[in-house]
């Protein structure tokens, strides 16, 4: 059993236990579809623009979806709303099998389907994140922040990463069918979880109840920094590792599927290894300075990939941001955790799971566009230069992340 002191404290509540793997699984297998989707559309269309559009597809049903899923964790069953995500992404990912085997797919069906993801994923994030204080106590909630952020993180890498080696080996086929087994495997997991009673909340309209949240993150500096931070790097760098994977194997390094499977299988190398450190030593460390590392790590693992066509040189850059990735997301998840009040935790984590989901395809769409129109090393070296100015502008106007060490209130 964890010591009282132990990194790994939060693992000795059996729910929690049920809840971490449970969800790790369903996350993983959901961004293996996440890689498969784009890479399927490259093979049909070889266009960078329509890989973008996919990615981009995800987007308005997303934003839409999330915040209503934020303000609903927090008025009502956070494991209800989280459930019915699994379960309607579930069916998706079977429609994707179905219709792949049947040679039925094609872009603009793919774009519907794809809508259809980006309604039911809205109702995963917040509820997700937002259950994390009702199943550990107080004093145990900073390990289970990290360990719910290292699920989210290492879902993002780990599954484009073995997404990345199936597409290499077979097709997209296999990847689509071990997605509806993680959800299903997820949903067995959390089925018996037990949720404490959360804090009620006043019952207001929808958009003041929003706006309310909103404004809460405005009056807080370190909140906004959080947002704005993981727009950012969402947009100009988690990008390369997932929509727009498939078009940097492809045009930069010429490589097709087998530069697809080595570059995500690297990045998520360097997320795992980023991850078992900050698990094990996360607490010896300011998060400001792990926020400030992980940044300037994130640009230098771009720029390197950008800078030449050598697959060896981009492996190098892919394990360097991968390992930037993990640090950035599990600090920014903490930072938020650790200082938001509960009756606002729903509301707060979906604003923050916006900026992240919004980035992706925002970054995707653009970077494809200008991938068609100019080059994807082009667009490549053009978003780590843009990371590494924010990070630089960013270390000098706020103290190098300090306002992410502020705790509760």
């Amino acid at each position: 059993m964890p010591t009282p002191s132990s990194p790994f404290r939060a693992l000795s509540h059996r729910g929690f236990r049920l809840f971490f793997v449970g969800v790790s699984i369903a996350t993983t297998g959901q961004f293996m579809q996440s890689l498969a989707v784009p890479f399927y559309v490259n093979e049909l269309t070889d266009s960078n623009t329509w890989v973008g559009a996919s990615a981009f597809a995800v987007l308005v049903p997303s934003l839409i979806m999330t915040p209503v899923a934020g303000i609903w964790s927090d008025r009502t069953s956070r494991k209800a709303i989280l459930l019915g995500s699994f379960w309607m992404q579930m069916v998706v990912a079977t429609a994707y099998l179905v219709l792949y085997l049947a040679g039925a797919l094609n872009p603009w069906l793919i774009i519907g389907l794809q809508l259809v993801v980006g309604a039911a994923s809205g109702f995963q994030w917040a509820p997700t994140q937002a259950m994390t204080a009702l199943l550990v106590p107080p004093e145990d909630l900073v390990s289970a922040v990290r360990f719910v952020s290292l699920s989210f993180t290492a879902g993002r890498a780990l599954g484009p990463g073995l997404a990345g080696l199936i597409l290499w080996l077979w097709s997209p086929g296999p990847a689509f069918a071990i997605t509806i087994v993680g959800f299903a495997i997820g949903l067995m997991y959390m089925a018996p979880i037990r949720l404490r009673p959360a804090e009620p909340i006043e019952r207001e309209p929808f958009l003041v109840q929003f706006s309310r949240g909103v404004a809460y993150i405005w009056r807080r500096p370190a909140m906004r920094l959080v947002m704005t931070t993981s727009f950012i790097v969402a947009s100009v760098g988690a990008v390369f590792a997932f929509a727009l994977v498939a078009s940097v194997a492809d045009d930069v390094f010429s490589l097709g599927d087998g530069g697809l499977g080595w570059l995500t299988a690297t990045f998520g190398f360097g997320s795992m290894l980023a991850a078992l450190y900050v698990t094990r030593y996360g607490d010896r460390h300011a998060r400001s300075r792990v926020e400030m590392t992980a940044v300037g790590v994130y640009a230098v693992g771009v720029l390197v990939t950008g800078a030449t066509s050598w697959l060896v040189v981009g492996l190098l850059g892919y394990l360097i941001f991968g390992a930037g990735h993990m640090a950035h997301g599990v600090t920014m998840n903490s930072a938020l955790q650790v200082q938001v009040d509960e009756q606002f935790r729903g509301r707060v984590m979906s604003v923050w799971l916006m900026s992240v989901l919004s980035g992706l395809p925002i970054g995707a769409f653009i970077g494809g566009f200008l991938g068609d129109l100019v080059s994807m090393r082009f667009v490549v070296l053009v978003y780590g230069g843009l990371l590494a100015v924010f990070w630089a502008t960013t270390v000098i106007r706020s103290r190098g992340f300090a306002g992410l060490d502020l705790g509760p209130g």
